[in-house]
């Protein structure tokens, strides 16, 4: 499936969208705390992994936890739970988790 020209222009508005809130996290917490990023799609997929876009903001700015969520049913199939690029990444959908509350810590 190839990527159409809008696709292109909100996948560059969401990274900007990322670092710029990450940016501001930093600058309103200070830099000794960690960043935890929330997402609602998945930051990479199983085939780009470290190489992601998304990844690579995280890695700048030094993100070691990434929740994010939108795989539901069969989707959950292409979950990524682990370490990817030094960063932890876990799926939090609903049906995901089982229905049942994650502490994230």
């Amino acid at each position: 499936m190839q990527d159409t020209k809008e696709d292109k222009k909100i996948f560059n508005r969401e990274l900007i969208r990322l670092e710029q809130s990450i940016k501001e996290g930093i600058a309103k917490f200070g830099e000794n705390k960690e960043v935890i990023v929330c997402m609602h799609f998945p930051p990479t997929n199983n085939q780009i992994k470290e190489n992601a876009k998304f990844i690579k903001v995280m890695q700048k700015y030094n993100v070691k936890q990434c929740y994010y969520g939108h795989l539901h049913g069969e989707g959950l199939n292409d979950r990524i739970d682990g370490e990817v690029g030094g960063i932890q990444l876990m799926l939090v959908s609903a049906d995901g988790i089982g229905f049942k509350l994650k502490k994230i810590s």
